[in-house]
């Protein structure tokens, strides 16, 4: 019975860790609406600072910018086409 139990709790742990290492890197994660921009965060990229990331067709993002300050991410209507902006400084 112990080592049903232990091999549980090694098996438990190597899919958190393979979790928590998969939310470290955000470039292929899921994103809506797709073909255009955001800012995001996860608190294991970039200090949990916010990112500028494009979300392709597939709709998965690309990491474009990180940026240096919380509030230093800003996109305006999806940074695509007239009237539209994305910055991250």
């Amino acid at each position: 019975m112990k080592f049903i139990s232990l091999t549980t709790m090694v098996m438990s742990a190597t899919v958190l860790a393979g979790i928590v290492t998969a939310q470290s890197e955000p470039t292929g994660i899921p994103c809506s609406p797709p073909i255009q921009y955001g800012c995001g965060t996860l608190s294991l990229f970039n200090s949990g600072l916010p990112y500028l990331y494009f979300c392709e067709a597939d709709s998965t993002t690309t990491v474009v910018k990180t940026c240096n300050c919380a509030s230093c991410c800003n996109v305006v209507n999806g940074g695509v086409g007239s009237g539209r902006t994305d910055s991250c400084t």
